[in-house]
């Protein structure tokens, strides 16, 4: 669920003067990353396409405030890309709701952000943001995560952002039927607080995204049915269950076997079951430590490890040589909705 909170001050018999002073509101949303371990359908002759598996973690961070503007224009602070991301996430909702939005201004600050193109969601994060802190300054209380995804056009393939961005935890998406659908979320999970969650990001290569993501599915073709069948079975038999009985072996067991099975199947776009090769070493060194679920996340190039003793598995990788071109972060899984905070002054 998404927490609310208000914090207010209240001020004594104000002056018409000092009315819109005391009355400025500011909307702070704080949100996790995604992490995406795979599909479970790609262009099928028939049924659901898309669908797949994640979960929400803490860190990365995204922490944005907004308030509304006096003046005429809108006001964005925060890195290039997070800024266009957020004048598009901006034009979207007016184009869809403008009634509301459309003679409306913000003012937009970014004080925390999740990296793009590294497999964390963070497109997807940031447009829910803006939608759920332009909603909130207008008092609109009731609007779900899959109603704010329409009106900044998130979803076209994907959901388990949208559906992370209001739940938290251990996700399983069942996939669309139409072009217009946004995937249903089929089974929500608190993942276990004691697991943690060891991410892998080599700093010299990124992640595809966008237009390029799109033209690799279609140069993919269709997924196998068997390769679907052998997928759905590792989500909804094995992963899914492991998490609520807090089996650590199951899981990481059926991740490291269900991310093998994406990953080949996606080897031709990707150039090997992950993105970077040298993923590909460090995760055939792990095993070889007995190490399990290892997962690359999304189209990388971050490796996702499931992990009990976070200090071993780092050392480890650490010992194998991939400290010094990789960002390691242990995380903790978010189990919350994004945390929305209001200020009255």
């Amino acid at each position: 669920m998404l927490k609310h909170s208000h914090k207010t001050t209240f001020f004594t018999k104000p002056t018409q003067s000092e009315t819109e002073t005391v009355m400025s509101r500011e909307v702070n949303i704080t949100t996790g990353s995604r992490l995406h371990w795979g599909l479970l359908s790609l262009a099928p002759q028939v049924g659901r396409e898309f669908g797949g598996i994640g979960l929400m973690v803490q860190e990365p961070q995204l922490k944005l405030a907004v308030t509304e503007s006096a003046g005429n224009s809108d006001s964005v602070q925060g890195s290039p890309g997070s800024n266009t991301k957020i004048r598009e996430a901006l034009a979207a909702i007016r184009n869809t709701c403008p009634d509301l939005y459309r003679d409306r201004f913000y003012d937009l600050k970014l004080h925390s952000e999740i990296p793009q193109h590294c497999g964390f969601g963070s497109g997807t994060q940031l447009s829910l943001a803006v939608a759920q802190a332009l909603a909130s300054l207008s008092e609109e209380t009731s609007l779900t995560s899959v109603e704010l995804a329409q009106r900044v056009q998130r979803g076209a393939r994907s959901a388990l952002g949208i559906h992370g961005f209001t739940t938290g935890g251990f996700l399983v998406e069942g996939g669309k039927q139409t072009a217009d659908e946004i995937s249903p979320l089929v089974v929500r999970a608190d993942f276990p607080e004691d697991w943690h969650i060891l991410l892998v990001t080599p700093t010299n290569r990124a992640g595809i995204s966008g237009y390029i993501e799109a033209d690799a599915i279609q140069q993919l073709g269709p997924m196998p049915t068997a390769t679907t069948e052998k997928l759905c079975r590792l989500a909804l038999m094995q992963l899914a269950p492991a998490v609520q009985s807090h089996d650590f072996e199951e899981f990481t067991t059926g991740l490291t076997e269900f991310g093998h099975v994406v990953g080949e199947f996606f080897r031709p776009a990707q150039g090997g079951i992950f993105a970077d090769p040298q993923m590909v070493e460090l995760e055939q060194k792990l095993i070889n430590r007995g190490v399990r679920g290892i997962a690359q996340t999304s189209w990388g190039p971050t490796l996702s490890i499931i992990c009990q003793d976070a200090a071993m598995i780092t050392s480890l990788v650490t010992e194998c040589g991939y400290g010094k071109y990789c960002e390691l972060r242990t995380v903790r899984p978010l189990n919350e909705g994004a945390q929305i905070q209001i200020n009255e002054d």
